[in-house]
């Protein structure tokens, strides 16, 4: 039986999107800028199911009975494929699920590539990015390897700012915890959206932190993506805290690496931290700085473990036999 498996790297987002401008199909609110990551991965096996007739979803061998992320990017496929067929769908990280460190982007990203090579579709980058979106608003940025810019303003287009060769930067992933979240991305926005007082300034903002974004990324400014992506992070966690009921995913470890990056920069370490719906903190440095920061990071804090990561590329199909 044909078996077709795929990975694909998360992505962080250096300019954040928190809303959705479309609730039904997925749509974000607001342009984004990321960065993808290399040695975590979403792993996605496809296989037709001949046990049952309806589809079957397993995340870390666990089968999941809320299939609301996987069936909108399913169905949209499936009317270029022309199939009816019923899948298996088998997906595993090698880092937490559903804490902050965007397993949805990379899942669903991967089951896409999987998808399209199983039936053959050779779909162009336009369809890839729709499909993608229906399932998570940050998997499109997970197509595409190292910097990406999502722009909205035109229906979506993700687009690759450096590839990850040209600025060869280290990422440490600080993880606060392994929980899985209480508060879904999703159920966050939609709360902020319709709550939050500063939301509309949140919109407002987002063209500005763009331009800065790729300005600083396109001519390698470590110190001017530093100030856009952090004041962008500070800006998202305001809207939240200012939401009904008020959102925060920060703990007591959050804080505590925040403040050992304040003291890393006073010893004239390069570095830009930035924070998503989670307590993880990732941090963006140089690579000459990346295991003097780690071990400081370790010895000062309770972080659970640092994953050191580089800059990643696009999605892989590869060859489990």
């Amino acid at each position: 039986m044909k078996e077709t498996v795929a990975i694909a790297h998360p992505n962080f987002a250096l300019v954040k999107y928190w809303g959705k401008k479309d609730s039904n199909q997925n749509r974000p609110a607001m342009s984004s800028i990321s960065v993808t990551v290399d040695s975590m991965i979403s792993k996605t096996k496809i296989f037709k199911n001949i046990q049952s007739n309806h589809h079957q979803l397993f995340i870390n061998g666990k089968e999941e009975s809320d299939l609301s992320k996987i069936l909108p990017p399913l169905e949209y496929l499936s009317e270029f494929s022309g199939t009816d067929e019923y899948l298996v769908i088998e997906s595993q990280n090698n880092f937490p699920t559903s804490s902050g460190l965007a397993s949805s982007a990379s899942g669903i990203a991967s089951f896409v590539t999987a998808y399209e090579a199983h039936y053959n579709l050779c779909l162009d980058i336009n369809h890839k990015v729709e499909a993608s979106m229906l399932g998570s608003g940050s998997a499109p940025r997970s197509l595409i390897g190292g910097f990406v810019f999502m722009d909205h303003k035109d229906n979506y287009r993700c687009s690759q700012i450096l590839k990850e060769p040209e600025w060869p930067l280290d990422v440490l992933i600080c993880i606060a915890s392994k929980e899985p979240k209480k508060i879904s991305s999703r159920e966050g926005m939609r709360a902020s959206k319709k709550t939050s007082p500063i939301y509309q300034d949140w919109l407002d903002i987002n063209h500005k932190h763009i331009d800065l974004a790729l300005n600083a990324i396109k001519t390698k400014n470590m110190a001017a993506l530093e100030n856009v992506a952090e004041e962008n992070c500070k800006l998202m966690h305001e809207v939240m805290k200012t939401s009904i009921p008020s959102i925060s995913y920060m703990t007591d470890v959050t804080y505590s690496c925040l403040s050992e990056i304040e003291n890393l920069r006073s010893l004239g370490h390069k570095l830009l931290y930035t924070i998503d719906a989670g307590p993880q903190v990732k941090i963006i440095c140089d690579p000459t700085s990346s295991e003097i920061i780690k071990n400081r990071i370790i010895e000062t804090t309770d972080v659970i473990d640092i994953i050191h990561a580089g800059i990643g590329g696009p999605p892989e199909i590869i060859n489990e036999s």
